[in-house]
């Protein structure tokens, strides 16, 4: 059971007592700046008139996810404590001071003292210390006052600016416990197109949030949906049709909305990348299924000369889009999904 102890009549987070039925908009203290104003955490509790699991659910750890934060603050918004059994601990921004500017980092920090403020990322400093940086320190409060009330934990992202991925879920490494396949069942109640399960690479690193979750019992997960800085309804609509779903899959809700994703299971994602620079005329889609040595996208320099013509290295689905088109060499323009 969470420690918020979701039985009990009346919950404890972040050090607010929340009852059954009941909702409550917190700000929560991340840290002072050299101003002496105070970084706040927007933070929504929505608590079901009948006990339940206790589900965390974030957005925007990255200034520039913006769909993910459209897609939480529906949630917030539309919820029916009648209808909810547990409780919803809602974070729309999990980085305030990276939405702020629109970027996936802090900047002014960063270029302020780059060593210090490394790593910049909250996300990839979980559990967090309360003596570390400006990073490891809002990872510290999100995961001691809010995220370990829960029993379970989704974690809503967007790539960066210039960037589009079909809706995907990834999961904890096998090595994180036995609530890895729990979070597996959770990604394709959402309808996600592709269900990352891999032991290697960004999305499995031991100080990420969901593997944290993971290893302390906790059904985990992440997301990626949209496209960087932007909002589009469509995303918007799929991403909380496919919350629903997760939460009528650990029994919290009891509505359903119609699952259309592939939900295919992949082992990885090749990033395919130019070797030129010039502007980048890519050929396929997101989700289009290619073959190996099928040409993806052409490289056209400033004369108008094909330079470059990028080729598939295996058979796969396209998994993630480049949308800027001026590329230099060394940029992704496609991903390709390694169905498992």
């Amino acid at each position: 059971m969470s420690k918020g102890k979701a039985t009990d009549e009346k919950i404890d987070i972040a050090r607010t007592k929340v009852a059954r039925g009941e909702r409550r908009k917190l700000k929560l203290p991340l840290l002072e700046l050299a101003d002496g104003s105070t970084v706040e955490l927007p933070v929504m509790i929505v608590r079901g008139q009948d006990p339940g699991p206790v589900c965390y659910v974030g957005s925007a750890f990255h200034g520039d996810e913006i769909n993910g934060v459209e897609i939480v603050a529906r949630l917030a918004r539309e919820t029916d404590t009648r209808d909810l059994r547990g409780t919803l601990i809602i974070v729309p921004a999990q980085n305030p001071l990276a939405l702020q500017v629109q970027h996936r980092y802090p900047v002014g920090h960063l270029m302020k003292s780059p060593l210090d403020q490394s790593p910049a990322d909250p996300w990839v400093c979980f559990p967090g210390h309360a003596e570390g940086n400006m990073a490891t320190l809002i990872a510290h409060r999100i995961y001691d006052e809010l995220m370990s009330h829960a029993d379970i934990m989704i974690d809503i992202h967007t790539p960066t600016t210039g960037g589009c991925y079909a809706p995907f879920a990834f999961l904890p490494p096998t090595h994180a416990g036995a609530t890895v396949a729990e979070s597996e069942k959770l990604a394709k109640a959402f309808g996600a197109d592709y269900v990352l399960a891999s032991d290697k690479g960004v999305y499995v690193q031991d100080t990420s949030p969901h593997v944290v979750m993971a290893k302390a019992g906790k059904i985990a997960m992440g997301l990626e949906i949209g496209e960087g800085g932007k909002v589009d309804p469509a995303v918007t609509e799929r991403g909380f049709s496919g919350l629903l779903n997760m939460l009528r899959g650990v029994g919290m809700l009891k509505v359903e909305r119609p699952v259309t994703g592939r939900k295919l299971v992949i082992s990885d994602m090749t990033p395919v990348r130019a070797h030129r620079g010039g502007l980048m005329h890519r050929i396929v889609g997101l989700n289009d299924d290619v073959k190996k040595g099928q040409v993806v996208a052409k490289i056209i320099d400033l004369f108008g000369e094909v330079v470059e013509e990028i080729k598939a290295p295996h058979d796969g689905p396209i998994v993630r889009i480049a949308t800027f088109p001026i590329v230099s060499a060394g940029e992704r323009v496609v991903q390709l999904g390694v169905p498992r």
